[in-house]
């Protein structure tokens, strides 16, 4: 399944946005680098709405208290919990087997355009 989400100026660098894919709630985010991410809109805990938690860039913590960013690396933050995924892969940042449906997304001729990668399921 392939479908426009919106017009590319509908999402700027740094946003996310939540849309459906077909019957799949999906966030569709876009880096500060630009890059565009897809993944499902359901936290693999309870089912929160990752749309409405916080996209954030990733921090590694090389020594108790002290954190550098990450470059590159950027999170979804659950907003009943605070799961952590990875919005390259899909993975929590606490456990890289559990993993979120990830989708294909692009810019095309002026908008972003997402697809299954042909095993999504809600």
């Amino acid at each position: 399944m392939r479908q426009v989400i919106c017009n590319a100026a509908d999402l700027p660098a740094g946003e996310m946005l939540a849309a459906n894919l077909g019957p799949m709630p999906i966030v569709v985010v876009r880096t500060e680098d630009g890059q565009l991410y897809g993944v499902l809109d359901k936290c693999l805990h309870m089912g929160g709405r990752l749309s409405k938690g916080r996209l954030q860039r990733a921090v590694d913590g090389r020594e108790c208290g002290e954190y550098h960013e990450e470059s590159g690396r950027f999170v979804l933050k659950c907003p009943w919990h605070g799961y952590e995924y990875d919005v390259r892969t899909g993975a929590t940042l606490f456990d890289e087997s559990r993993r979120l449906t990830t989708f294909a997304v692009r810019e095309e001729n002026g908008q972003i355009v997402a697809e299954t990668n042909g095993r999504a399921s809600a």
